[in-house]
Parts: structure tokens; C-alpha cells; sequence
């Protein structure tokens, strides 16, 4: 009898042991299993792309592109779990590994690639070719990574010859696509898109330089030489708001804030969902270019542009108040800026 107790009770512990051990293994299988994120910056003048951790931008890699490429944009599928960037001198758009950061493919969208967006409903990625000699927008069929459609400037509009596409941006349905038209110093147009047959559903005119974002299910217009922020119901785009800011250009928004970037004087701006400018703040260099923010809604990455720039900063987000975190060099012209979510 006394056997049998001993042997009850190794085998007790074994079951323990064994439950252990696949309780571990389970906890280490869901680790391996979170969601990983980082931030991607197009270095336009490095011909780079750098991916930074969103804690305190520490370097995780680095995709090298062709000389003379420079890159301007980035954008992820997290459907195709690719990330994409284009090339505004050669015009490529490429498709580059999520994990280990490789250039996958490429294909040709047109001189002076830009300003790009996409969405994983409609599986289209839409880009805008600013070269002088192209001016148009190229949508990329994500699926077979080939040019779907190819629109010319709008006719209709009364364009000068000085006009180009610039901005552009997909809601979040994917049933529309938005794109700015930049034409001199004062106008700038925003065409609304169908993305099922690219016909032009709305226009609206507003100031020069226009940039377009998202928040809290409306569409928002940037005018930089205007210093204005307006909010348009995303189906037809009636004015609903006006918001002076000086400076407005680069723009992103979390599910609380939106954030505005005051490129020409240095600022960052945050406004909330009642169109509040919640706070403001000065930032130690010129040229606040373009902006990301993480998931969760409390980093924020900026990019400080221009021919000999190569800083990026880091802010951490605290109801509405924005507070530097790091600082450091990604490349030459930090451009365009991302958040990856995987």
C-alpha cells in the first residue's frame, strides 16, 4: 500500500510537471504570436528606408533602394503584410518584406512617384506622379502588383498648366479616393474619386498647398499658405468646419486627436474631436514634415525634411500634450513616415 502511495504520488507530480510545461510553451507560443509594430522612414536623400522601434526609435533595420531613387513615402497592407514605398526619380513603386526588410518586386507607376496611399478593402494602392513630364495618379492593383488604372489631371476643373497632383489618401470603406491638385500659390483642388470605375464624384476648392487626412469620420483638408484645417463630410465634400492654423501640412490622426504638423515654423499642433486646438508646441527644428502615431495613441513620430536634415523625433502623447521622448538621425531628408502594425 505504502508503494502505491509513492507511485500516486510521482505520477501527480508529473502531471503537474507536464501541465507546467505546456502552459509554458503556450505562453511563449503567444508571445511569438503578438502583433509586432514599428515606425518606417523614407529617406529620401539616404535612398533608405530605416524601421524604428516605437518606444524609443532605436534602429531595427534598414532596406537600402537603388541610387537616385529617393524615396518619399511609405505605406503597409497589413492584409499583404508588404510594405511599399516609390521612387520619385525612377519611378518605381516597390514591395518590400514586412520581416526581414528586402526589396520583393517592383513596378514601373511613373516619373516623380509621391505621395501614396492604400487600402486593404479595395486591395488598390493609389499613387501620385508629380514629374512635370507625367502628372498623373497611378492606382496598383495590390493582388497581382500591376497598374490598374491611370488618371490624368481633371479637365473640367479649369487647371493652369503650373497644375499637378499631390496628396492623396483612401477612407477607411474604400470607396473613395481623394486627391489634392495643387495649382499656385493660393488654390488647390480636392477631387473625390470612386474607386470602382475612377470616375470623379466631388470637388471642392480651398488654399494652396493641400494636404488631406482622416479623423473621426470625417475628411480634413490641409492649405499650408492658407493656414487653415477644414473638415468635410467625406460623402460629398460639404464644408463643415474651418480651423486656423498656421503653417498646416503633414497630418495624422489617433482614434482621440487630430495632429497637424506647421512646417515653414517648427510647430506641431493637436486638435481634438470637437475641432478644439487642444495644444501646441514648438519643436527645436524647422520644416515638421509628416507624421505618424502608433495604435495605441500615445507616440507620435515626426520627420524634419530637407536637403541636409536627417532628424526624426519622438513624442509621447498625454491627453492631447505632446512631450519629446528621442531624437535621432534616420538619414539624409527624412520624408515620409509610418506605423507599422502586424
Amino acid at each position: 500500500m505504502k508503494k502505491n502511495k509513492n507511485y500516486l504520488s510521482i505520477l501527480f507530480l508529473l502531471s503537474i510537471f507536464a501541465f507546467v510545461i505546456v502552459a509554458c510553451r503556450d505562453d511563449d507560443n503567444d508571445s511569438a504570436n503578438e502583433p509586432q509594430s514599428y515606425f518606417a522612414v523614407a529617406n529620401r536623400g539616404s535612398n533608405t528606408i530605416t524601421y524604428h522601434n516605437t518606444e524609443n526609435l532605436s534602429l531595427l533595420g534598414t532596406t537600402s533602394l537603388p541610387d537616385g531613387t529617393q524615396p518619399t513615402y511609405v505605406a503597409y497592407s497589413r492584409k499583404k503584410n508588404r510594405i511599399y514605398t516609390g521612387g520619385l526619380e525612377n519611378g518605381m513603386l516597390y514591395e518590400i518584406n514586412s520581416e526581414t526588410f528586402k526589396i520583393e518586386r517592383s513596378v514601373l507607376v511613373g516619373l516623380g512617384a509621391f505621395h501614396l496611399w492604400l487600402n486593404d478593402s479595395v486591395d488598390q494602392l493609389w499613387v501620385n506622379n508629380i514629374n512635370s513630364s507625367v502628372k498623373t495618379t497611378t492606382v496598383v492593383d495590390l493582388n497581382t502588383f500591376t497598374v490598374k488604372q491611370t488618371i490624368n489631371l481633371p479637365s473640367t476643373l479649369g487647371l493652369s498648366t503650373n497644375a499637378i497632383q499631390h496628396d492623396v489618401i483612401i477612407n477607411p470603406q474604400g470607396n473613395f479616393a481623394y486627391v489634392t491638385i495643387l495649382d499656385g500659390m493660393n488654390t488647390s483642388h480636392l477631387v473625390q474619386y470612386n474607386t470602382d470605375d475612377f470616375s470623379i464624384a466631388n470637388t471642392f476648392e480651398f488654399g494652396g498647398d493641400g494636404h488631406v487626412g482622416f479623423f473621426n469620420n470625417s475628411l480634413y483638408s490641409l492649405s499650408q499658405n492658407a493656414g487653415e484645417i477644414k473638415q468635410h463630410q467625406p460623402d460629398n465634400l460639404t464644408e463643415i468646419e474651418n480651423i486656423s492654423f498656421s503653417g498646416s501640412h503633414g497630418v495624422t490622426a489617433s482614434a482621440n486627436y487630430l495632429f497637424a504638423a506647421d512646417l515653414p515654423n517648427g510647430r506641431l499642433g493637436v486638435i481634438d474631436a470637437q475641432n478644439n486646438i487642444t495644444s501646441t508646441l514648438n519643436t527645436s527644428f524647422d520644416a515638421t514634415h509628416n507624421l505618424a502615431v502608433n495604435n495605441s495613441g500615445n507616440k507620435l513620430i515626426v520627420s524634419y525634411s530637407g536637403g541636409a536634415q536627417t532628424k526624426i523625433e519622438l513624442f509621447d502623447i498625454t491627453n492631447g500634450q505632446l512631450t519629446s521622448n528621442t531624437t535621432l538621425d534616420s538619414g539624409t531628408n527624412p520624408f515620409g513616415v509610418a506605423f507599422i502594425q502586424k
